[in-house]
């Protein structure tokens, strides 16, 4: 086995510790991204899971789910049909809170299951697809009538935690429009990256404006995203007096809230801060419990009324 598919086969295990016992179900659904399908010149069609406190009841507030650049789904046999278990972790615990939550794949409907060991240069699922996923998952989100349809927020790790950044972006044009859309309801009311990569939107030719208030949760020792550079954006935020907050730990990796993780993982992948030189996936637990407590108490202040 080469060492990329060992670093894939890895990013699937990091998590494994994660099972909390109950899982919540999650319906499948698909919907239509605002991105355009290459080969037939019609909105591309996603697919997804949907979770839901309580299917017989409505009016949920709910929270659209990125995920990174592993995929959702795992690698071993048993879930290949079903999240990773660190998603699986936060649809649990998004549930226990009282909201719908809805994944959105970008991957699978254009033909991956992951890029994490496809070289930047060569990748061809840009943060731009991810962005209009993310939107076409909010307006699929509005049409089912258990949801409370302005009460939507947003989240991503990683790869997905770009894409939250790209889709919260206020200069974009794409984002400006729909938000400013009268028939969109609104916008996402809050949004929240883990481990980010900040460096395009802090070396955008227009600064990154979010459009509703932003948390960047990254580990001051990651070396797949830098923390440095969502310091600067964080930093140059606070200046303009913009919605954007960074929460950094100390002696923290990236994936620092995956638990029982015994020790740190190096994976054989070519993007990093080092490329060619890989890159640590280690847990934290207090960092882990410092931000999930964190999500809670921003996800309640922007949800619940």
């Amino acid at each position: 086995m080469s060492m990329l598919r060992v670093a894939v086969a890895t990013l699937a295990l990091l998590a494994a510790g994660l099972a909390w016992g109950f899982e919540a179900t999650g319906e499948r659904v698909s919907f239509p991204s605002l991105d355009i399908d290459p080969l037939h010149g019609t909105p591309l069609m996603l697919s997804g899971l949907f979770f839901t406190p309580d299917p017989s009841a409505g009016g949920f507030p709910a929270v659209v789910v990125m995920h990174g650049c592993n995929g959702m789904y795992g690698t071993r046999p048993a879930r290949r049909e079903r999240l990773t278990p660190l998603q699986q972790a936060m649809a649990d615990l998004l549930v226990a809170e009282g909201y719908a939550v809805l994944f959105p794949d970008s991957f699978n409907p254009r033909g991956r299951r992951e890029i994490c060991t496809q070289p930047s240069a060569r990748q061809t699922i840009m943060q731009a697809n991810r962005r209009l996923d993310a939107l076409g998952a909010r307006d699929y989100l509005r049409t089912r009538n258990d949801i409370a349809p302005r009460q939507i927020a947003l989240l991503g790790w990683s790869h997905g935690g770009s894409a939250v950044l790209a889709t919260m972006d206020e200069r974009s044009p794409v984002v400006a429009a729909y938000k400013h859309n009268p028939d969109n309801e609104g916008f996402f009311l809050t949004a929240i990256a883990f481990y980010p990569g900040c460096s395009a939107s802090l070396r955008g030719r227009n600064a990154f404006a979010p459009a509703a208030p932003v948390s960047i949760f990254i580990g001051e020792a990651d070396d797949w995203t830098a923390a440095a550079p969502c310091i600067a954006l964080g930093k140059r935020a606070h200046d303009q007096g913009l919605p954007l907050t960074v929460i950094t730990y100390p002696d923290s990796y990236h994936g620092f809230d995956t638990p029982n993780l015994a020790r740190p993982v190096h994976l054989d992948v070519p993007n990093g801060v080092n490329p060619g030189k890989g890159v640590t996936i280690a847990a934290n637990p207090a960092a882990r419990a410092d931000a999930y407590a964190r999500v809670k108490a921003l996800l309640r202040a922007a949800l619940v009324p």
